[in-house]
């Protein structure tokens, strides 16, 4: 385990010259480090300050003979990021300077921050949860404006509220709970409504599990929603997934059964970068690849954030899968023969470029829509989920047992492996290898 005692310093501009480099220090000793060497402009900055600091002056730099401008950014703790001293060194971009500047720090007592080490510290200092800490790296890596959006929710308690909120409730009543059993005989001590606990226990199963159902399709590292077009053979998947792209990427052909494994690219849909999926045609495979690759199509469509049920004027519709999964239906060959029911399917042609443009809009808007709910981000989804789903379980297992009749210390023990889980997922209840699966990922300097 990292010592949060140290000082440590990082580069926290971004690779490459730019105009302004930037080296951050966090710990006991980040002000008398970041002072060493620095002359003010006008009055200098108070190592005792019990406030904010900002000087511009010069830093002398061990290896650069001229004096290098620059500006200290000074926090006293506990009222920072970190929890502690930080300081920042704002000086001119050049990758030689900054790495200069940083080397000045690190001789004179600080040590090279770890990744995700200054977001660690934020943590362990109880500035920020877990979920909060992952969003951090979630706006970093935020690809499209619908994942910056839900990163920056997460960031501001969205995931987090309602857990801790819940588990407060749930520690309230295992308190009630275990006063009954330990107080029994005593007349201060209220009598517990089973009927009405009961209720309310199966309530949160009911909401931590559709939370978990969410999570679901989050676990991807690559974090870009997925759009599945699936269909029966020869519906114009293939055709539609290349116009997508506007590059030929799939082979086309009008003999059935082409398409055996899935393809995937990514593709812009109204500025939102999504991973489209063309898989193989649907119907009663009668070959052992054709069966294969039919559980390929299925696989990826229960995986999907979307899915596009393809439809032409000369193919049967497919057999339904993911039945859970958000879908437009697609009429893809519009230039052959108008869609049936405009109302309820967007006609497109792969062969004209007519309804692509709409079709990309609709794609944007659902996704969209979908991250307009409160999911949280994909890191988040891979680290709660089992505990979300351990956390309902128990709490569907508590309400059972107080509906049959079952003893108070059976509904206190699945109680208490809910309050574990959901501590699981903000930090209340955490070991040393989830920290490090979770602040690995980070750069340094964040």
């Amino acid at each position: 385990m990292l010592d949060p005692s140290d000082t440590i310093a990082a580069v926290a501009s971004p690779p490459g010259p730019g105009f302004r480099g930037l080296v951050r220090l966090t710990g006991p000793d980040a002000w008398a480090i970041a002072l060493t060497g620095f002359s003010a402009d006008r009055d200098p900055p108070d190592p005792s300050a019990r406030h904010a600091e900002c000087r511009a002056g010069w830093l002398t730099v061990d290896g650069l003979r001229p004096c290098l401008p620059a500006t200290l950014a000074l926090w006293p703790g506990p009222r920072t990021y970190t929890g502690q001293p930080m300081t920042e060194i704002h000086m001119v971009g050049a990758t030689p300077l900054v790495q200069l500047v940083l080397a000045h720090c690190l001789a004179r007592g600080a040590r090279l921050a770890e990744p995700g080490e200054f977001t660690l510290r934020a943590f362990l200092s109880g500035r920020i949860d877990l979920t909060r800490a992952e969003a951090v790296l979630g706006v970093i890596d935020a690809r499209t404006p619908a994942q910056l959006d839900a990163a920056l929710r997460q960031l501001a308690g969205g995931l987090a509220g309602p857990i801790v909120a819940l588990r407060d409730r749930l520690l309230d009543a295992l308190a009630h709970l275990e006063a009954n059993l330990d107080f029994v005989d005593e007349a201060d001590v209220d009598p517990l409504g089973h009927s009405e606990l009961a209720g309310e226990l199966a309530g949160a199963a009911v909401e931590v599990a559709a939370l978990a159902d969410r999570l679901r399709s989050r676990d991807r590292p690559e974090g870009l929603p997925r759009v599945v077009l699936v269909g029966p053979p020869n519906a114009g998947k293939s055709r539609l997934f290349n116009a997508l792209l506007g590059r030929d990427h799939a082979l086309v052909s009008p003999r059935a059964g082409t398409t055996r494994d899935y393809l995937s690219a990514p593709c812009d849909c109204d500025g939102l970068t999504i991973e489209l999926i063309d898989t193989a045609g649907l119907d009663d495979a009668r070959s052992g690849i054709e069966s294969r690759a039919q559980s390929f199509s299925a696989d990826q469509a229960d995986r999907a954030d979307l899915v596009l049920d393809c439809r032409s004027p000369d193919t049967p519709p497919a057999p339904p899968i993911a039945a859970d999964r958000p879908r437009l239906l697609i009429w893809t060959k519009s230039d052959v023969a108008p869609p049936p029911d405009p109302s309820a399917l967007l006609a497109t042609s792969a062969r004209t470029g007519a309804g692509l443009a709409p079709l990309r809009s609709a794609i944007a808007k659902a996704l969209r829509g979908d991250a307009a709910d409160g999911d949280p981000i994909a890191s988040t989804g891979a680290r709660c989920r089992e505990s979300l789903c351990h956390a309902s379980e128990s709490l569907q297992s508590a309400s059972e047992t107080l509906r049959l009749g079952g003893g108070d210390e059976l509904v206190a023990i699945d109680l208490r492996q809910a309050v574990d889980e959901l501590g699981k997922v903000v930090g209340a209840v955490v070991t040393d290898d989830i920290l490090d699966r979770i602040f690995r990922r980070f750069c340094i300097g964040k």
